[in-house]
């Protein structure tokens, strides 16, 4: 493979869309429906409103997969790894497919679901609160984040994993809630035994320290998917 090519990639994203446009399509429908559906329930659009942010948090596993499905598919993964592709072309698309599309993808669909909902709505909501309710869902910074975090991690998995991902996935599940213990336990202990005004002194660096490592914990693990796509794309 000469060199790194973006028309590859393009093709390739052409090639993914085209080849997985049942799944996709199940995708787009289903994060329409629920929200459209509980939100006609309840007459209310600020709840179709919560289920697409829902979605949106926690969506990614799904989007993640359907990014790797080819790649994992008894009856693709043959021709899928035959395809003339780098792993720096194919982590592209899959970048742009988890940093870009998705945001966009749930986007459009909240847009959709909303506008299913809004003549059912019984309480006062005009079009400009519910461009303002999408926008501090979708441009908030920290929220978009997590959301990188969840794809990264779900990306990792989905490439390292053998055979069954519900057994990965509720490993990891279940070693997140031990750490999230753990990690409540210790802080608690340290509060508990800290000097008085420590704490007030050395909030602001401690936050701008998480911050950083906030951040880049979703670089840290598209990085990991990147050296495992290297690492393994042949074993799969």
């Amino acid at each position: 493979m000469r060199g790194y090519s973006f028309r590859r990639v393009a093709q390739y994203a052409r090639y993914h869309y085209m080849s997985q446009t049942k799944n996709y399509l199940s995708l787009f429908l289903v994060c329409i429906a629920f929200p459209a559906l509980f939100g006609i329930l309840s007459r209310d659009v600020l709840v179709a409103e919560g289920i697409s942010t829902a979605i949106y948090t926690l969506g990614g596993l799904a989007f993640a997969l359907r990014t790797t499905y080819a790649m994992r598919h008894r009856g693709t993964k043959i021709m899928e790894c035959s395809l003339p592709l780098s792993n720096e072309e194919r982590m592209t698309f899959m970048l742009l497919n988890l940093l870009v599309v998705f945001p966009l993808f749930v986007l459009l669909t909240s847009i959709i679901s909303m506008a299913i909902v809004y003549p059912f709505n019984y309480y006062s909501v005009n079009v400009s609160d519910m461009m303002s309710i999408l926008s501090g869902t979708f441009l908030n910074w920290s929220l978009y984040v997590f959301v990188q975090l969840v794809m990264s991690v779900s990306l990792l998995l989905n490439i390292i994993a053998r055979s069954n991902l519900f057994v990965v996935y509720l490993g990891v599940f279940v070693g997140i809630v031990i750490f999230m213990i753990v990690a409540a336990h210790v802080g608690i202990h340290l509060l508990m035994n800290l000097e008085p005004g420590y704490y007030a002194e050395t909030i602001e660096i401690n936050d701008t320290a998480a911050c950083v490592v906030y951040i880049l914990l979703p670089v840290v693990f598209y990085a990991l998917g990147y050296w495992a796509l290297c690492r393994r794309q042949i074993k799969w």
